[in-house]
């Protein structure tokens, strides 16, 4: 399903369909998953489809733009780093490029969402709430409901700490796809309460393709490269 599309599309499993119709009219992009469909017209000279993974915090609608993994506690001694492999939900964007311009024309997403809310009811933010297994090498997931994030936490504090979730900031995310959907990140943490989270803009491995960045189609003008300061806890 993932790729870019310049002639017809015609995708269909058990949880997802797309395809692009040839009518009399114009051609038109329709698209059943989970119960819902999405249908758009496309012009004649429509350019090309793209479809790939975008960041995880539009859907239902985009009630915030950060991701929150929470996984089984680790305890890391002062000085240690460890490289985990965490799972995240997908979401998928299909995109119009035409004329130099990329347009969304749908998001979807075969997984079920859920929020949460990182540190307190006054001063906390709402979050894209996801649970994930603690892995140290590649975990099996389904290629459209899950990507996978290899993440690697440093402890610069001078005390052990536990480490049991990590929160990014969709601005700063940069996803990349072939067989899986997968990012790298670093988690730098400074005490029990604040740690900074980046994403790289690298692709994990060779070979992978960039994802269009929803951000970037939707014009959103952002600093990138900053990541994310955690300030109310890692555990």
């Amino acid at each position: 399903m993932f790729g870019r599309y310049e002639g017809d599309i015609s995708y269909t499993d058990d949880a997802v369909s797309v395809r692009l119709e040839k009518t009399s009219e114009l051609p038109r992009y329709v698209r059943f998953c989970r119960g819902e469909k999405a249908e758009k017209a496309l012009p004649s000279g429509r350019g090309t489809i793209v479809i790939n993974p975008v960041e995880p915090v539009n859907l239902p609608l985009p009630l915030t733009r950060h991701l929150e993994i929470a996984f089984l506690p680790i305890s890391l001694q002062p000085g240690a780093s460890q490289k985990l492999f965490l799972s995240f939900p997908l979401e998928i964007g299909v995109f119009l490029e035409a004329g130099g311009d990329v347009h969304v024309l749908d998001l979807f997403s075969l997984s079920t969402t859920k929020f949460s809310l990182y540190g307190s009811p006054d001063a906390g933010l709402i979050t894209r709430w996801h649970t994930s297994g603690l892995h140290t090498a590649q975990p099996v997931v389904s290629r459209y409901q899950e990507g996978i994030l290899e993440l690697t936490i440093r402890n610069s504090s001078p005390e052990t700490v536990d480490v049991s979730r990590a929160v990014f900031d969709s601005d700063s995310m940069h996803l990349f796809y072939g067989d899986l959907v997968e990012m790298a990140g670093d988690m730098e943490v400074y005490s029990p309460m604040i740690a900074r989270t980046t994403v790289r803009n690298l692709p994990p491995r060779a070979g992978m393709e960039r994802c269009i960045e929803l951000y970037t189609a939707k014009k959103i003008p952002v600093v990138q490269g900053k990541g994310f300061l955690m300030e109310f806890g890692v555990a």
